[in-house]
């Protein structure tokens, strides 16, 4: 049997000559066209990795970059000690892209694993335990553990940043006992702290860090700090972070107008108006596609409650909201995305809607307002911010007609603040935002000096709830008994726009007013 194998194998070495040498070059020249088809294809799926889900990811595409136009300029970068507006824009940019925090929020407004991947509440509502993901570093290469997570709460506390007073006021200790553990023990329970942990509040600094806030950063997100100078900030991707860019530039510019003034020039690949309707000019620009999304800012009307209004009086509350036409108002308007009867937004717990309480009806309004004597009402000062300068006008168009006499101021942001302060306004058109927008309302000490105690206990009894189901429900019971006694009135909650060039991948398109996550954009 050996002898005969080894025979045969002999005659086929003895045909090498003959029949086996073209045999040997078609299989060569087979094998090769194959590699050539393999390294072709590997090539082309390459170049369209973007569009394939799953083929991205594994760090920033080298040279790549991104400009985005927005409004707001921020003064500085020092998101720690910033307070109202210019708290909201560095949030907006910096939360997600340079920081992370403890925990955050997916496009739902869901609160989600962030820093920590795992959280727990006990059973009482007192000790809130966060697990933190392992192997985490800031971008300078430090290690981020517990120790800074810990670290950062007692520097808020401490320092007396913004909103820390009400956020921690029922903070008793904050500690690590090992370095993915953090544990924060309140004296009762809150149910807004995992919500706080998802914004300025629950970012993580490096203890170590030792930089100018202002104009640098020390965060552990996937895009750090590269330059910020005369409205431009400039943002680089961490090696090996999950960003699919390298460079995002965002240039800021002072309102729409300025914006799409300078969006006519080119340059960007993403605009960003601060109204819907001004992403309309692009939409014949077949380089460009709106999208749209929705926000937790709730366009609102705030009565001022204090003593010497006649908005102190619930029956003048009353006819004011049911003289008020929203279906009138937000026909036509592209920044609508659904009409509010109460506090609570679609993207917020504890919402429900309210719009059947006290339905737009003027006969009803008229009469009820004309219990006053004319001279007893006077004129109704409505102030508003300038990019609301038309919808407040309308305002005061439908209360005009129905023989209330309302006349309207528009300011900037610096002049309504003062204004709320001095208490020059019966009604104020303003954006509320998300929870601690509808908490305006639960104490006197906020611009609309709204005061009733038992939406007061409600609102307190939903925050000191032990679980996410009472909570919710808690907030319903309060949002219908503020509707009810019309604290104030709430227009619509808004919906974004936003132009993106058509080169472009996986940009936000949710919420993107309060949160601009820039990892996930891709550009070919």
């Amino acid at each position: 049997m050996a002898n005969h194998g080894n025979h045969g194998g002999r005659r086929g070495n003895g045909g090498n000559g003959g029949v086996g040498e073209p045999i040997r070059w078609v299989i060569f020249l087979g094998v090769a066209a194959l590699l050539a088809a393999l390294v072709w294809g590997g090539w082309t799926l390459w170049r369209h990795r973007d569009d394939i889900p799953g083929l991205t990811g594994g760090g920033p595409e080298p040279g790549t970059s991104v400009t985005i136009g927005l409004t707001g300029v921020p003064s500085s970068l020092d998101i720690r000690t910033a307070s109202g507006t210019e708290s909201d824009r560095l949030s907006r940019v910096l939360i997600g892209n340079v920081y992370e925090t403890l925990l955050d929020v997916n496009e739902k407004n869901e609160i989600t694993g962030g820093i920590a991947s795992k959280w727990e509440t006990s059973a009482d509502g007192r000790t809130l335990t966060l697990t933190l993901r392992s192997g985490l570093t800031f971008a300078n290469g430090d290690t981020l553990d517990s120790t800074d997570a810990v670290w950062s709460i007692q520097q808020a506390v401490e320092g007396k940043w913004p909103g820390a007073d009400t956020t921690f006021k029922r903070l008793v200790s904050v500690t690590n006992p090992n370095p993915t553990t953090v544990v924060i023990t309140l004296s009762q329970p809150d149910a807004t702290l995992t919500r706080a942990l998802t914004g300025r509040l629950g970012i993580v600094y490096d203890a170590e860090a030792n930089i100018d806030y202002a104009t640098q950063s020390a965060g552990s997100g996937p895009f750090t700090v590269g330059s910020f100078k005369d409205g431009v900030l400039t943002l680089k991707a961490r090696d090996g972070s999950d960003a699919k860019v390298g460079t995002v530039t965002l240039k800021y510019f002072a309102d729409d107008d300025t914006l799409m003034k300078q969006a006519d020039f080119g340059g960007f690949d993403m605009i960003l108006p601060d109204q819907a309707a001004s992403a309309d000019r692009l939409k014949d620009d077949s380089s460009f596609t709106i999208a749209t999304g929705s926000s937790t800012r709730k366009v609102s009307l705030l009565y001022n409650n204090d003593a010497d209004s006649i908005l102190s009086d619930i029956q003048a509350r009353q006819a004011m909201r049911l003289m008020l036409d929203k279906t009138a108002l937000t026909n036509g308007r592209a920044d609508v995305a659904q009409v509010l009867g109460g506090p609570i937004g679609p993207l917020e717990p504890g919402y429900e809607d309210l719009t059947s309480v006290l339905p737009y009806d003027s006969a009803k309004g008229q009469s009820m307002m004309g219990y006053f004597l004319a001279g007893y009402v006077g004129e109704v000062k409505l102030v508003a911010p300038t990019r609301y300068q038309s919808l407040a006008q309308a305002i005061a168009d439908q209360y005009n007609a129905q023989n209330v006499n309302v006349s309207v101021e528009t300011l900037d942001d610096a002049q309504l603040a003062q204004r709320a302060q001095s208490r020059d306004f019966q009604l104020m058109l303003t954006e509320l935002d998300g929870e601690a927008g509808a908490a305006v309302f639960s104490t006197p000490d906020s611009t609309p000096h709204y005061t009733n105690a038992d939406a007061q206990s409600q609102y307190d009894a939903a925050v000191t709830a032990t679980n996410a189901t009472d909570y919710a429900n808690g907030l319903k019971t309060y949002a219908r008994t503020v509707s009810e006694d019309a604290a104030s009135d709430w227009l619509y909650a808004k919906r974004n726009a936003i132009a993106a060039s058509t080169s472009l991948s996986g940009y936000p398109t949710q919420m993107t007013d309060t949160r601009l996550v820039l990892t996930g954009i891709a550009k070919r």
